[in-house]
């Protein structure tokens, strides 16, 4: 399974030129592997512009199933939410979204 450190990109992930890399580097990972995990440790929130550049664009590509190859891991309640309200405006979510090893928010 390739991990994506979304810390990398900042505490706040927001900018669009970084949902371009992350969804470049999710396309990548799942091309050489049939998982993904998205790490959101030390990320206090998450636009939904970069949501929406980064998983939005793999969704009207691939479809709502390309969920179940990505774990969502160390999300804040926050973050969370935030990634919830975004993919859900895409497609229905039932059973799809992974989420793993939550944080409580500081």
């Amino acid at each position: 399974m390739e991990v994506i450190h979304l810390r990398d990109y900042g505490r706040r992930v927001r900018a669009g030129v970084h949902a371009q890399q992350v969804h470049d580097q999710i396309a990548k990972a799942l091309k050489a592997s049939s998982r993904v995990r998205l790490d959101f440790a030390d990320v206090e929130s998450v636009g939904a512009t970069f949501l929406d550049r980064s998983l939005g664009a793999l969704f009207a590509r691939h479809g709502a199933t390309i969920l179940r190859s990505i774990v969502f891991a160390h999300c804040s309640t926050s973050v969370e939410a935030s990634i919830v309200k975004a993919l859900s405006q895409a497609a229905p979510l039932r059973g799809l979204l992974n989420f793993s090893g939550r944080r409580d928010a500081s």
